[in-house]
């Protein structure tokens, strides 16, 4: 009988974690993991959504960051990122993450913001293509 529970609630625990789990996933979207550090010093700009699957916040910012990934796909100088934080927790703790969804963009392995603005999608794009700019005017001077 006890068995048969646990059978069970491993069931129902999967049912409900893994569809929500599935909503954060996008082709368009890098999933960075344990070489955060390495992945960040590409030379590309990154736009790094950090969140916690269980986060109504970065629940509601899913579909929207996915369609930013769709927007820059072809860009190579942009990436959009994010990292889970309940699987990346060295990555979440090294960069200090106090709250959910932290949203922050790196150059060249160094922070140049964490982004605390509107997260609409025309805000999200307008902060990338303005740090874009200001970046690609620094290096090229």
């Amino acid at each position: 009988m006890m068995t048969c529970k646990l059978v069970l609630s491993a069931l129902l625990i999967s049912v409900v974690v893994a569809p929500s789990l599935a909503q954060f996933e996008h082709k368009a979207v890098a999933n960075l993991g344990k070489d955060f550090d390495e992945q960040i010093s590409d030379g590309r700009l990154h736009f790094v959504k950090l969140y916690a699957p269980w986060c109504g916040h970065c629940k509601r910012l899913a579909s929207t960051w996915a369609e930013l990934g769709e927007f820059f796909a072809d860009d190579d100088k942009v990436s959009i990122d994010h990292v889970d934080c309940t699987v990346q927790k060295k990555v979440c703790s090294k960069a200090k993450i106090g709250g959910y969804p932290t949203l922050r963009l790196y150059f060249n392995g160094a922070e140049q913001e964490t982004y605390r603005g509107s997260r609409d999608l025309d805000a999200l794009k307008d902060i990338i293509m303005k740090t874009k700019s200001e970046l690609l005017e620094e290096t090229t001077s």
